[in-house]
């Protein structure tokens, strides 16, 4: 017999039931379910069993009173559900998006300046088509880091899509010429708590590859995009976005053009920690300062004497072989905090966030349409839009130069336009809602 047996997510449940305007008798159930010695689908009332899906119900009472794992058959999803907290000042979350393989596609080599160029471009027009703030960026040989504060998935879901659709296409496509998958699988996104010494130990791991692995002395010397020098010195960092829209236009006139008379320049600045936002601009870029420094004096102990490998080392990687060592493959963590607390309270609401998706989905694979709307809010349910406030309009096309053809013949082309990019938050704006599918 099942005893001590407490109905799972009880209160939704009920409201559940008042929302649909029937009785599905869910405190008899309960009782039902604990004096019965074989826990079964016919013990869950008709109406209920059909509405939700009585094995999804029972699997999950019985899991939350005997810690029993459910079976995956049952309730698993293909892929995790993606769950942002709610917070009205944003949250913080830690993006980490590995190459194929981990291949050494993202090398700046041979031409550093050219990659960061196209790196930093792309990272500011994506901040235009879905604006959010950025308060890091690191990209190494295989893989990138992002600190990010968002305030509901869409608008992660939005930069992300745009980020690794276009630096496949540049960096995979055109310079490396490379065919097939750029990205090994879907970026992975883990929330940070609000508490100042998690975010602070999450800034401090991003910035600190490169110097961790003894590639070389400090943050400030790697030849790729790394958003170090810009958190010290206050600049941001500059990139270049070619319109290949107008680029193709172009080729189909039979015009010739320039490599940047389609171009535009972003400027690209990085916000601030959401627990460090009391700071002055001077006093946040004094603590980056320290930062970097016992970073560069804890790879320096590591070291214990030995060289590191120098820029020239990395730049001569080869991107197209696979790693000689084998990656690092630890399990994910499903939050970075700092204390025992914040951890019981983001994994208390992101049970009662997946609870709500997964009878909501339950109901909706049952065929009950109305089941679409149950889902809750910042989440993507099974083949219908998001649920949440609606994206702002996608923004146009950004300017190009100028270029004029006098009667002379000489062509002249203008200076090329700078779009400045800095730490933006989310449009309160109601737009139409986008349909397409999350990445």
């Amino acid at each position: 017999m099942v005893s001590g047996l407490v109905l799972f997510n009880r209160p939704f449940l009920l409201d559940f039931e008042k929302r649909c305007g029937k009785s599905y008798e869910i405190e008899r159930c309960q009782e039902t379910i604990s004096s019965s010695s074989t826990v079964t689908s016919s013990l869950v009332p008709r109406k209920l069993r059909r509405e939700i899906g009585a094995r999804f119900l029972v699997s999950i009472w019985v899991r939350h009173a005997t810690g029993v794992p459910r079976s995956p058959s049952e309730t698993e999803m293909g892929r995790p559900a993606r769950f942002i907290p709610e917070n009205k000042d944003g949250v913080l979350v830690e993006v980490t998006v590995r190459t194929i393989g981990a291949r050494a596609l993202l090398t700046p080599g041979p031409n550093p300046r050219r990659f960061n160029e196209i790196v930093a471009g792309v990272m500011g027009r994506a901040l235009e088509v879905s604006p959010l703030e950025l308060c890091a960026a690191v990209w190494v040989a295989n893989h990138a880091h992002l600190l990010l504060v968002v305030h509901h998935q869409q608008q992660l879901s939005r930069f992300m899509q745009h980020l690794c659709a276009n630096i496949s296409k540049e960096i995979g496509g055109r310079v490396r010429n490379w065919r097939g998958c750029f990205w090994e699988r879907r970026y992975d996104a883990i929330v940070v708590s609000d508490e100042p010494e998690a975010q602070w130990a999450r800034l401090k791991y991003c910035l600190g590859h490169g110097v961790k692995e003894g590639l070389v002395e400090s943050p400030l010397d790697w030849p790729g995009v790394h958003a170090a020098g810009s958190l010290v010195h206050g600049e941001p960092l500059e990139g270049t976005w070619w319109n290949r829209g107008k680029e193709w236009a172009a080729r189909n006139r039979g015009l010739d053009y320039g490599v940047y008379d389609f171009a535009t320049k972003y400027l690209v600045g990085f916000a601030q920690l959401p627990a460090f936002r009391h700071l002055s601009s001077e006093e946040y870029r004094q603590k980056m300062a320290e930062l970097v420094w016992e970073i560069e004096a804890e790879g320096t102990a590591k070291r214990d004497g030995n060289p590191v490998a120098g820029v020239k080392k990395i730049l001569s990687q080869n991107p197209y072989e696979p790693p000689t060592r084998r990656t690092k493959r630890s399990p994910k963590p499903l939050f970075h905090v700092a204390s025992k607390q914040a951890r019981d309270d983001l994994k208390a609401e992101l049970a009662a966030f997946l609870a709500e998706f997964r009878i909501a989905s339950e109901a909706l694979l049952g065929g009950n349409l109305k089941a679409a709307a149950w889902f809750p809010e910042g989440c993507y349910p099974p083949a219908y839009p998001f649920r949440g406030p609606p994206p702002p309009r996608r923004p146009p096309s950004p300017p190009t130069r100028a270029i004029t053809v006098p009667k002379s013949g000489a062509v002249e082309r203008g200076e090329i336009p700078v779009v400045e990019v800095t730490a933006q938050l989310w449009g309160e704006a109601a737009e139409p809602r986008c349909r397409g599918r999350p990445p």
